[in-house]
This record gives structure tokens, C-alpha cells and sequence, in this order.
């Protein structure tokens, strides 16, 4: 019996000795490299960096997960495990910060790397040419006789007297240092001078441009004030446009015109102030330009259009 001790101790030095052998001996070791950045959307701005996993040691390593960063996140799941000489690569993506200089974001990556279970992953985000904000201005419904404003941060500071006239219906103003807050930018008023949907590109100079809408009315409002009909697929999921009288006088429509594609039922919610058009689709279809023309018993505003756009079906 005592000799079967150091017969156990033998046979389990062996069997570690096979294992070690069958796993390559040394422990799994994470190698990370990133490639640099690059842009994927202009609009909204967004990095994506591709960072290559790679197991340069003798067992397989295990990942237990990506840690994210303020503004980056992985974009697609990675593997569990890598076994020796194997790599993956996982994307990052990244939103720019507002400053608009060149920095950095550092994820955590765990993994079972005995000399760093908890790699620090660096990624180099650009300096970002940051555009208005908002990048689009909406007004919503003016009085004709009335204006609206609306305020844009700029990234730097633009002077008003350099930048193109933007057109009869906006303005631009100082921003009120009390409401600056030590922030770039600049106010732009709507003054609607007729009713209808107003659109404007407004040019910012060295700020870039930004896309501005409003809608002008009198006596009548429409809601909506322009018409989006689906492409034929959709033919039938068609809005329906509410007209509220507010006007001294009742509201009195006379007749409708609709453009080709398009026909529809006058009903009354409330005699002489709110009624409700049920669109429906016809033969044909709409082109650029086309409109629905009501014509109404009121003297300042005797027709209300209410412009027609057709989706364009996917390709």
C-alpha cells in the first residue's frame, strides 16, 4: 500500500504533461490592431474602425466581451473563443464629439489573457467638420402677417453681413447674447408672404447650408399642408386632409380640382369651419407640380393648393 502513492503522483505528473503537450504549453496571449478610422456617414457623424482579434499563444482564448466607450459601441457580435493562431475582427462604431478636434475612445476588451484580461482598445476618432445644428429648420404653421424663428448653433462664428441674402420669406438675426450662452450661431426668422409650403436651402457660408420649411396660411389651415401619395404599390394607404376655417366669414368650398390619380370626398365635421377630404386613388398618376385646388366662396383666399407628391417606388 505506501508504495501506491508515489505511483499516483507519477501518473498525474503525466497526464499534465499530456495535456500541456495537447494544448501547445504556453497560455493564450490577445494581439489587437485597428485600422483607422473611416467616415461612413456624412450626415449624422459616424466613424466605423475595424479592429483585428488575433490568439498568439498556445491555448485558446477566451473572449468574454467588448466593453463600450462614451459614443462607441461594436456594430456586430464577436467570437466566444479563438483558438491558437486563429483571429477575428470586430467593427466599432463611433460618433464624433461636438468639438470638432481629433481624439480618442477607449473600449475594454475581457478575455481570458492571463497577462491583460482587460485590454484597454484605443481608437483614433478624426477632427469632424461639424455642420449647423439642427440641420434642418422647421417652422410649422405662420400667419401670413407673422413670422416664427428659429435658432442655429454653428461650430464657429459666422458673420451675418457676409452671408447671401436667403430669400423674401427668411431673415437672418444676432442671435441675443442673453440666450447665446458663449455658443456660435445665428437666428433665422420666416415671414410668409403668401399661403402654401415654403422651401429653402439657406446658405451659411463657411457654416455649410441647411434645409429650411414653413407653411404660410390666411383664413384657411389644411393639414396636411402638402400631399405625399405612396407609389402605385401603396396606392391605397392615401391621407386624408382636414381644412378648419378661421376666418370671419364660414368657410365655403365650392368645388375641388384634382390632379390626375387622384379624386376624393368632401365630408363636414363642422358646418361652415371644419371639414374632412378622403383621398382616393384613379387611373393615371401624378406628375411634378400637380396640386389640389380648392376653390372657396372666400374673397382674400378664393383658391387653397395643396401640393401632390408622389413617392418613387423603390428600385
Amino acid at each position: 500500500m505506501p508504495r501506491s502513492k508515489p505511483r499516483s503522483r507519477l501518473l498525474a505528473a503525466l497526464a499534465l504533461a499530456l495535456c500541456a503537450a495537447c494544448d501547445g504549453g504556453d497560455p493564450p496571449r490577445l494581439v489587437v490592431s485597428t485600422a483607422p478610422a473611416t467616415s461612413v456617414a456624412a450626415a449624422a457623424p459616424i466613424v466605423t474602425t475595424r479592429v483585428q482579434l488575433q490568439n498568439l499563444g498556445g491555448r485558446a482564448l477566451l473572449l468574454d466581451g467588448l466593453v463600450p466607450a462614451c459614443g462607441c459601441a461594436s456594430t456586430a457580435g464577436m467570437p466566444a473563443r479563438l483558438d491558437p493562431g486563429a483571429r477575428a475582427f470586430v467593427d466599432v462604431a463611433c460618433r464624433l464629439p461636438p468639438t470638432g478636434s481629433a481624439t480618442f475612445r477607449e473600449l475594454r476588451l475581457r478575455s481570458s489573457d492571463p497577462a491583460a484580461p482587460d485590454q484597454a482598445l484605443r481608437v483614433s476618432l478624426p477632427a469632424a467638420k461639424i455642420g449647423p445644428d439642427p440641420a434642418t429648420l422647421y417652422f410649422g404653421y405662420v400667419a401670413i402677417g407673422s413670422s416664427a424663428i428659429r435658432d442655429v448653433a454653428l461650430p464657429d462664428a459666422v458673420a451675418i453681413d457676409g452671408l447671401p441674402t436667403p430669400g423674401p420669406v427668411f431673415n437672418y438675426e444676432p442671435v441675443p447674447p442673453r440666450l447665446a450662452a458663449g455658443r456660435s450661431g445665428l437666428r433665422v426668422r420666416f415671414a410668409p408672404r403668401g399661403p402654401g409650403v415654403v422651401r429653402a436651402t439657406l446658405d451659411l457660408g463657411p457654416a455649410g447650408t441647411i434645409d429650411a420649411i414653413g407653411v404660410g396660411y390666411a383664413n384657411v389651415l389644411a393639414y396636411p399642408a402638402e400631399v405625399r401619395v405612396p407609389s402605385p404599390a401603396h396606392a391605397g394607404n392615401l391621407p386624408a386632409i382636414t381644412l378648419i376655417g378661421i376666418g370671419t366669414e364660414p368657410l365655403d368650398v365650392t368645388r375641388i380640382d384634382y390632379p390626375a390619380g387622384l379624386g376624393g370626398e368632401l365630408r363636414t365635421v363642422v358646418p361652415g369651419h371644419q371639414f374632412r377630404l378622403v383621398l382616393r386613388a384613379r387611373g393615371g398618376g401624378t406628375t411634378a407640380g400637380d396640386a389640389i385646388r380648392l376653390r372657396t366662396g372666400d374673397v382674400e383666399e378664393p383658391v387653397v393648393s395643396i401640393p401632390v407628391v408622389r413617392d418613387q417606388p423603390a428600385s
